[in-house]
């Protein structure tokens, strides 16, 4: 089969559908108050900035897309090593723990970098269900740099949405040249290991730019490669 003919195959209209409610879901969802910080003021005062309301906005439209399009799901929560996919997880939530997180709330910071990591991670798992999950499988057999594209251009675009202005990256064309660069990153990931956790955790060791996301990265990149070797034994 062609290029070609792989792209007539995907259901453009289906795509387009996808995307609207999750823009739509998203704008009103930022309307909303936000429902985690609601939540955390019962239990604790330490200001967490985390918002979860277009996260859940994605993951729900995700599952329902995968529940009733006809789309088949084999890219899964912990994919085809589920070992291994934990291993990810594992090294980002050791590392930051380990090099720890400042902050201004009093909080030891290896304490602070396990909570900050842990929220991130769950946060990206609703992300990724609906970028790298739902919408690189109903792109078919279309070729993975195609899925790449696709799937960082719409990613940086639904961040309008989210965020003020993109002063910290140095501008909305230079987040969305990260993002696709990113992408090429998370879909090779999903690729290899069908698992969205490993996708989540990739995306959340960008929380920091320190040592600990170095090693994160390293060690992520070398299990990739690596994923389908397995040790053999000598005799």
């Amino acid at each position: 089969m062609t290029a070609l003919e792989k792209l007539k195959k995907v259901n453009w209209l289906r795509i387009l559908l996808f995307y609207g409610i999750i823009l739509v879901g998203t704008y009103f969802a930022r309307k909303l108050p936000n429902v985690l910080n609601l939540l955390l003021t019962r239990i604790t005062d330490i200001p967490f900035t985390f918002n979860y309301n277009h996260g859940i906005v994605t993951l729900v439209t995700a599952l329902l897309f995968y529940k009733f399009s006809g789309v088949k799901q084999e890219i899964t929560l912990l994919g085809n090593q589920q070992i291994k996919s934990l291993l990810f997880p594992f090294i980002l939530l050791l590392c930051y723990t380990g090099f720890g997180i400042t902050n201004d709330n009093g909080i030891n910071n290896h304490l602070w970098g396990l909570l900050i990591c842990s929220f991130a991670l769950i946060y990206n798992l609703m992300e990724e269900y609906a970028w790298r999950g739902y919408l690189i499988e109903s792109l078919g057999a279309t070729h993975y740099v195609l899925k790449s594209l696709i799937s960082g251009i719409v990613w940086a675009i639904w961040h309008l949405l989210i965020f003020n202005n993109f002063d910290q990256y140095g501008g909305f064309w230079i987040f969305l040249a990260f993002c696709i660069v990113f992408a090429f990153i998370l879909t090779f990931a999903v690729k290899r290991t069908q698992s969205i956790l490993v996708a989540a955790t990739i995306h959340a060791f960008i929380i920091q730019t320190n040592m600990a996301a170095i090693i994160c990265f390293v060690v992520f990149i070398l299990l990739l490669l690596t994923w389908n070797k397995t040790l053999k034994r000598t005799t």
